[in-house]
């Protein structure tokens, strides 16, 4: 396994030690196979796109942008989405939020498959 993969590999293990749960119980919760869970975790298999969308997916205030890459932090710096539902917040603040909330995943899924796509081009060109 590459550095880079195993430096991904160690920050999936970092989110899943954060949740205390056992394989079985997050592998279901992000919607993965129990054995690609142990594979990562025991570095025979590299992280892909479906073990880490699927933690973005499933596990709030993770950073995409730390998960794929190691930039930035682990949670995201992100108030906007952890205050939506303060009691001072007018409902169309919470509309907003909702929908600020919705394109944000969208662009960041968009923009993790082009780095993928780019990692995949690097890889293949070799």
């Amino acid at each position: 396994m590459k550095n880079t993969d195993k430096q991904r590999a160690n920050r999936v293990i970092e989110v899943f030690n954060s949740t205390g749960l056992n394989q079985r119980e997050f592998s279901k919760l992000i919607g993965v196979s129990q054995q690609l869970v142990s594979a990562v975790v025991n570095y025979t298999k590299k992280p892909n796109e479906t073990i880490l969308l699927g933690i973005l997916d499933h596990i709030e205030g993770i950073d995409p942008m730390w998960l794929f890459t190691g930039n930035g932090n682990y949670k995201s710096n992100s108030i906007l989405f952890e205050q939506e539902d303060t009691p001072e917040a007018s409902p169309i603040e919470v509309h907003i939020k909702k929908i600020v909330r919705e394109e944000f995943k969208d662009l960041s899924k968009d923009i993790l498959q082009k780095l993928s796509n780019i990692e995949d081009s690097i890889k293949n060109s070799h």
